[in-house]
């Protein structure tokens, strides 16, 4: 019995003896991760802090620590044309870092060990990635000798120790070397996607190292779904493109909806049909606004055709409004994110401007808003995407779900004050987007931030 006894107090000792050794292990894996010294080239001098660049106590959120093995990629940035200190400040300012920065003189600021540092710097690659700014912009960079040449040692040092690929191939893979845009298009979380010239010195950079620089039509699997800024594949999709219901196709449906224009036994208008392939059917529990940023009922039928796209209603700018697939519960395919769910509206118009100012076409969409809403049982607010009940936007749905390569931080789709109008004529709220559900929550694909590295 007493032996038992002493076996099983050393069992429980050995227990304790391990989680503790485990948990120290966790909280200190930071401080014992073996760090790969970077700086072993003569001209390549370890960073400066960037305590010696900039004053104040403030020098951005908090890193974590993670082991050298797990960076696969380099991140590659401009300061936009700001001073190294401004860029910095506002990054910081609103919540993101950077690993290095090489400013206009070719002197290196930041993390002397980048491979054992992650930073908060652009979501989907952060935790594989060493993320890389130029101070200045496309023009100076690429006429800055100095700058190019320590860039240049600085990504041949990294991608020698970390085994990176000389080349922007497969962003999907984080292998390789990557403008932030690329990053941008592929995993989302920035309004801001405007080209800063990393494209072009990248390509100046990766054809000195000997690598190989890919354009964007050449990126791996650009036209996938798998974009949160997908690119559309125009001839690719007219060649697959099999329409088997609509127009001339299948015999014209009966109309559901008192708002939609039909014939005296209540049918569809043939004529105003779109052509489209079925995708499967929905239970409707909130309707999607759009534009067509087409000023005519019928090219914008057309133009939908041609990128294999349909919605279930079309507004015309006379104000009539046309049921244009079978049913009301057929999968649509319009906005991504939201067609599994969502009856789609797009609406006739080349601007906000021209939505805002056709008072008959405003008073047929707030009827067939309204009458939808009561048909489906959603209230007539956009707060919540996320529970899908409510109306929204397109613009609202490429902010959450992505999907779009049509996507900018001036998207007007079909404008939030066109939103307001609608919701608060049809006697619903409406919400600006900072009011919307967990605006600032990191769970939306293009993130709400100040400023944007």
């Amino acid at each position: 019995m007493q032996k038992e006894h002493r076996i099983k107090i050393l069992t429980n000792r050995i227990f304790l003896i391990t989680n503790y050794t485990v948990l120290f292990l966790i909280v200190t894996c930071r401080f014992i991760t073996p760090r790969y010294n970077i700086w072993t080239d003569p001209e390549q001098s370890p960073p400066l802090p960037f305590s010696t660049l900039m004053d104040g106590t403030n020098f951005g959120p908090k890193s974590e620590g993670r082991w050298n093995r797990n960076v696969t990629a380099l991140v590659l940035h401009t300061t936009k044309g700001m001073s190294t200190q401004k860029f910095l400040q506002e990054a910081w300012n609103s919540k993101w870092n950077v690993h290095l920065v090489i400013d206009s003189k070719g002197e290196i600021y930041g993390e002397e060990f980048p491979a054992s540092v992650l930073y908060p710097t652009s979501p989907g690659i952060d935790a594989v990635a060493i993320h890389i700014v130029l101070e200045g912009d496309t023009k100076s960079i690429l006429n800055n000798t100095k700058q190019i040449t320590r860039t240049k040692m600085l990504l041949s040092s990294l991608c020698e120790k970390l085994k990176i690929p000389y080349n922007n191939y497969d962003v999907s893979s984080k292998l390789g070397i990557f403008t932030h845009l690329q990053v941008k298009k592929r995993f989302g979380g920035f309004i801001d996607i405007n080209d800063y010239g990393e494209s072009q010195i990248l390509e100046l950079l990766l054809k000195e190292l000997g690598g190989k620089h890919f354009s964007e039509n050449e990126w791996k699997n650009r036209f996938e779904k798998d974009w949160i800024l997908r690119k559309e594949n125009i001839s690719a999709i007219k060649k697959a493109f099999q329409p088997d219901r609509g127009r001339g196709i299948t015999p014209t449906p009966k109309v559901e909806i008192k708002a939609i224009e039909q014939t005296k036994d209540k049918l569809a208008i043939e004529s105003k049909r779109i052509q489209y392939a079925y995708k499967g059917t929905i239970s409707p529990t909130c309707l999607v606004l759009h534009y067509t940023a087409i000023p005519s009922y019928e090219k914008s039928i057309s133009v939908l055709e041609a990128r294999a796209l349909n919605a279930t209603f079309l507004v015309d700018k006379d104000g009539k409004a046309y049921q244009i697939l079978d049913s009301l519960y057929e999968l649509p395919s319009t906005a991504y994110g939201t067609n599994e769910k969502c009856v789609q509206m797009e609406i006739v118009g080349k601007d906000t401007e021209d939505l805002i100012s056709n008072e008959v076409q405003i008073a047929k969409v707030i009827e067939l808003t309204k009458e939808l809403s009561v048909k489906f049982h959603f209230p007539l607010s956009n707060q919540r995407i996320e529970s899908f009940h409510g109306v929204y936007s397109h613009t609202q749905a490429k902010k959450k779900f992505g999907g779009s390569i049509y996507l900018t931080g001036k998207d007007f789709d079909p404008g939030e004050a066109y939103m307001e109008l609608i919701l608060t004529r049809a006697g619903g709220t409406y919400f600006p987007e900072k009011d919307w559900y967990n605006r600032q929550g990191n769970d939306w694909v293009i993130l709400d931030r100040k400023f944007q590295p």
